[in-house]
């Protein structure tokens, strides 16, 4: 009875490690500054794009008409969301060799999000025609100490890149779309929206953009951001629904976040049923 007792005792403590996941640890201390080249004003403009792939269904052929989708609006940048590399559930494909191989978007930085179950092989990726620099990869705020299968983490990652001759900061991420609150009370997606804009306020970079699916429910959740200097493309009065799927009741959930020295010459959304989101981009040009 007693050896009974002990494994079940042993069976019970197995699947709470596995409900429960890995500890949540914080974020490593990280010079923002670091690299940052402030020099007189320069006026240029440069394209970015940002691109939900459709992580776990993306094929060769998927990814090559992302690829040309990019390249034929003339991108700078683009930040991917839901980025399968080297996984299982897509039979190891290097996706991202085809951006290094075949585009001129060559420049490649991933990050993996390390969920349970998939290690490194599902992240985020910034692709870009010059060199990307200083890359690092911050962990968004979660709701709970230890990881929890039904709740994902979320990341950001931020490089540095000089288009034109000017250092652009630029952000990628992808938000929680789980309606789960933080111990305060907030809402994850909220205490994100709240990590990020602190992010982007330490930046001593004077040009920062946020490329992202943002998973948000409305245009007002933004307002952290526009009541702060910053400005969103997709919004109320240009609406682009980038969510092709029905399951949602707002489908404009990818924008692009950009801060006050840049203005927007011209945004679009280019649909394309090569993955369950449209891509979406715009022009900018700095200003002083």
């Amino acid at each position: 009875m007693k050896k009974v007792f002990v494994c079940i005792v042993c069976v019970c403590l197995v699947c709470l490690l596995v409900s429960c996941g890995r500890k949540i640890t914080p974020n490593e201390p990280f010079d923002l500054a670091d690299g940052v080249i402030v020099e007189e004003y320069k006026e240029m403009e440069f394209t970015v794009c940002s691109y939900n792939i459709k992580g776990g269904e993306a094929t060769i052929s998927s990814i090559n008409k992302i690829k040309d989708n990019m390249q034929s609006v003339g991108a700078d940048i683009a930040g991917l969301q839901e980025v399968d590399h080297l996984s299982n559930r897509t039979n190891k494909q290097d996706f991202l060799s085809i951006f290094k191989e075949q585009s001129s978007l060559a420049n490649v930085a991933y990050f993996p999000i390390d969920l349970q179950g998939f290690g490194d092989t599902y992240g985020l990726a910034q692709i870009s025609r010059t060199k990307l620099s200083k890359s690092h990869s911050f962990k968004l705020p979660y709701p709970y100490e230890y990881e929890k299968v039904e709740v994902e983490k979320r990341i950001v990652i931020r490089s540095l890149v000089i288009i034109n001759g000017v250092q652009i900061a630029f952000y990628n991420t992808h938000l929680s779309y789980e309606n789960v609150k933080m111990p305060n009370g907030k809402s994850v997606r909220e205490a994100q929206f709240e990590y990020l804009l602190e992010l982007l306020n330490n930046d001593p970079c004077p040009y920062k953009v946020v490329t992202g699916d943002f998973n948000v429910e409305n245009f007002d959740e933004y307002e952290l951001f526009e009541n702060n200097g910053y400005n969103i493309v997709n919004n109320e009065n240009s609406k682009f629904d980038t969510y092709r799927g029905d399951d949602s009741s707002f489908n404009a959930i990818d924008n692009i976040i950009y801060s006050n020295r840049l203005e927007l010459k011209m945004c679009d959304m280019l649909e394309d049923n090569c993955s369950d989101h449209n891509m979406l981009y715009a022009k900018f040009k700095t200003i002083k």
